[in-house]
């Protein structure tokens, strides 16, 4: 048995030095990676609920609550009421979330980029595929 041979280690590492090369700009920006999940979403999902964006995050609605105080305290989000259901409220981005996020998404990828230079093109498409695969539930 070698620790190393186990997928789950393998999928942590890759993970961990993901997270490594990214770090850095999440530290200059002033929010945690839980954070920039949240508005990734927001940004991606019009007129999301913070109950649905803890679905998609697969974080508990008392957590996300605090990750949601948290970015309207730094005027990244903002809550409004739900077109649709006037018992909710939609989580949207500010001007200054939406400036963030967009910087933060062109880091991210270029730490993908530096992630994935030793493989070719067909590879990495590849490795999407494969993910795609096995993440599904």
């Amino acid at each position: 048995m070698k620790l190393e041979e186990s997928l789950g280690f393998k999928l942590a590492k890759a993970s961990q030095r993901m997270f490594e090369l990214f770090v850095d700009y999440l530290n200059q920006a002033g929010i945690t990676s839980k954070q920039n999940g949240a508005m990734l979403i927001i940004h991606e999902h019009k007129n999301i609920t913070q109950k649905e964006v803890a679905l998609l995050q697969k974080v508990d609605q008392t957590t996300m609550g605090q990750i949601i105080d948290q970015l309207e305290e730094k005027y990244l989000v903002i809550r409004v009421k739900h077109p649709a259901d006037r018992r909710a409220y939609s989580l949207v981005l500010t001007d200054d979330g939406v400036k963030l996020i967009t910087s933060l998404w062109a880091q991210m990828k270029h730490c993908e980029a530096v992630f994935l230079q030793r493989l070719n093109q067909d590879e990495i498409t590849q490795l999407f595929k494969l993910l795609d695969i096995i993440e599904k539930e």
